[in-house]
């Protein structure tokens, strides 16, 4: 009965510590879980105690073979058994603590557990190795994992070797390992139950954090898993496909396509193009919360809060997804991701050419320039702009090695005079495309000693805001900024808060319109990045393909905007946000009023409005990218 002994005795420290990190993550989030005025701490005691539920449920799995390989210790006395379970045992609980330390600071950042999608950075693993070690922020959360990992460790032997327990009767040893088997098969379902414990069982309360605070890291990474499978044997299918065509067909306003693409359309204007240049800043993690037209008092972007005043500017602009790749994608190519899809990355006839803002501008004339503070491999950014229409990228290896500062490469002020001097040098006789990748917003925080400020990560926002000053200085003493359109926009918003399922400030994001003459006004309808092309066309009076689920927002409107959040899409209007993943809708919140009700059940067809907008415009998206239908149209 060796086995029942060790593997019971192991189950209590797993659930000990599996709880100490699940304190941790509390820890940062408090204030949220009782700012929310619904929340008590009843709800927050009930969380840990179910979370119990998910710590049994990963430790069992765990456990599960090195209870076998016990069993055969116990009747066989051989040594390998028991220094195989063992070692079992450490490693891979180590590894899941690993993970679960690392899911508190992930939590932190994207406001959601680890899952699959976190692995897609590990194949450019120099720069992920590179951002956590100039992190300072993180770690202490080395520190600690390996006094916990070392603590494990010494309690493990303690519970591996000691004096071996005799076998009793056959008849009573067989008993009491029926018992124990049918204790770790309940271990493993989770519960007792049709079905075993899930993800959704976690949700029952209002708030969304305590929910998510029950889960254990590992389970949902074991989950994520599990979908990918599903996926790779059942391609997505949010709706019938002709309909979603239809429906998109119809928000677009396409009555013939122009194309083969269902959703191209001609765009004509009156007046003659104007050949003006354009500059789109891509702001690293400008959430708008940082503003003070939003709120903020702290005067992190006084520059930009001035710029948003005198030029046509969007308080209702959504990111397509959460990371850099999605901004650069939705704002140059009018698409939306295909959940955790990563839309830039593939070689040779995998990796797509789609006909967006630089095929487009190129078309009519246009030089196009792409300005990357960091290596160009990372997020395949140097093959994939290179295959869509830019002429010329620059990158890391072009900067002096003096002016490198963290492992994302130059910092904003650099850049913003390198793109200067290269845009001075480019031929007078052409208008030019320079797209700007900014970087300084984003740890590890490179920031000169003359920005204040009361933490690190106001002031590196002030310092990218300063940046951003500095060179609109200077560009206003060159001879091309007067025919220039700029555009300033973030890749996508920061986490604040985790009151739903999507964490809205990582995609509510500041966008403007900027150029000599402009009247200024501030436009509160919903928009994307995706709307970002077609507005830009729309003021340079160029006709031109649209083969993007952009619209212009100087000319029509919409009445929902969706946005991407990984393995979750969210879809809001002015009052309502709807949260769905791939295989059901999570909830319907009246977001505007920070109300936490879910009203999907409350308002049926509300929902199923939001629910078809959304699927219809996915679905669409993956038809014509499924059948290559987005690259540039046949002469």
């Amino acid at each position: 009965m060796n086995a029942i002994k060790i593997i019971a005795k192991t189950y209590f420290p797993l659930i000990l510590i599996f709880g100490f990190f699940r304190l941790l993550l509390f820890l940062f989030h408090q204030n949220e879980v009782f700012s929310d005025g619904l929340s008590t701490s009843w709800h927050v005691l009930l969380s840990f105690v179910r979370g119990i539920n998910y710590d049994l449920m990963t430790s069992s799995y765990i456990l599960l073979i090195p209870y076998l390989l016990l069993i055969a210790y116990d009747f066989t006395r051989k040594k390998i058994f028991e220094k195989i379970a063992f070692w079992w045992v450490f490693v891979l609980i180590g590894l899941a603590f690993m993970l679960t330390a690392a899911n508190v600071i992930y939590y932190n950042k994207f406001y959601q557990f680890i899952n699959l999608k976190t692995f897609e950075w590990f194949d450019d693993p120099f720069t992920v190795t590179g951002m956590i070690f100039q992190e300072p922020r993180y770690w202490w959360m080395f520190i600690v994992f390996f006094i916990v990992l070392y603590i494990f460790y010494r309690i493990l032997k303690n519970i591996f070797w000691t004096k071996p327990l005799k076998i009793s009767s056959l008849k009573k040893s067989v008993t009491l390992y029926i018992l124990f088997s049918a204790l770790m098969f309940w271990g493993v379902r989770g519960r007792i139950g049709s079905h075993p414990l899930r993800i959704e069982d976690a949700f029952t309360l209002h708030n969304n954090f305590l929910n998510e605070l029950k889960l254990n890291p590992v389970f949902v990474l074991e989950k994520s898993y599990e979908n990918y499978l599903k996926d790779r044997f059942h391609p997505l299918q949010l709706m019938e496909t002709q309909k979603a065509v239809s429906l998109v067909q119809r928000y677009l306003h396409v009555k013939q396509p122009v194309t083969q693409n269902p959703v191209s359309r001609k765009i004509e204007f009156e007046n003659p193009p104007s050949q003006k240049n354009v500059v789109l800043i891509l702001m690293e993690s400008m959430a708008a919360w940082k503003m003070k037209y939003f709120g903020n008092t702290e005067k992190r972007t006084p520059f930009l809060d001035s710029l948003f005043l005198q030029a046509v500017s969007f308080s209702h602009m959504y990111s397509n997804g959460i990371h850099t790749y999605a901004g650069i994608y939705g704002l140059n190519f009018g698409y939306p991701l295909i959940f955790d899809k990563h839309p830039l990355k593939g070689v040779g006839e995998d990796l797509k050419t789609y006909y967006g803002l630089p095929q487009i501008l190129k078309k009519n004339g246009y030089q196009t320039l792409f300005f990357i503070p960091h290596n160009k491999s990372f997020d395949n950014l140097g093959a994939f702009l290179s295959k869509n229409a830019y002429d010329k990228i620059y990158f890391e290896q072009d900067y002096p090695s003096d002016s490198i500062r963290t492992i994302w490469g130059v910092d904003d002020h650099f850049l913003f005079n390198f793109a200067l001097k290269k845009i001075d040098a480019l031929p007078k006789n052409k208008p030019f495309l320079s797209t700007i990748l900014t970087i300084s917003d984003h740890g590890p925080f490179y920031v000169p000693d003359f920005i204040q400020g009361k933490t690190e990560k106001i002031r590196a926002t002030r310092f990218a805001d300063w940046s951003l000053h500095d060179f609109f200085t200077k560009a206003r003493k060159k001879p091309w900024f007067n025919n220039t359109v700029f555009i300033l926009v973030a890749d996508h918003g920061e986490a604040r808060q985790s009151e739903y399922p999507v964490s809205l400030s990582y995609n509510h994001i500041p966008a403007l319109f900027y150029y000599q003459g402009v009247q200024p006004q501030i436009i509160d309808q919903m928009a994307g990045q995706i709307d970002v092309m077609p507005t830009l066309m729309h003021l340079l009076q160029t006709d031109y393909i649209n083969q993007t689920f952009g619209q212009d927002m100087l000319a029509e409107t919409r009445p929902y905007i969706y946005f991407n959040y990984d393995n979750k899409y969210g879809i809001v209007d002015h009052k309502f946000l709807l949260v769905m993943d791939k295989y059901k809708t999570i909830g319907l919140y009246k977001y505007a009023e920070h109300d936490l009700t879910d009203y999907k059940d409350k308002l049926p067809e509300k929902t199923r409005q939001m629910e078809t907008y959304l699927k219809a415009h996915i679905q669409t998206a993956k038809y014509i990218l499924d059948n290559d239908l987005q690259k540039p149209p046949e002469k």
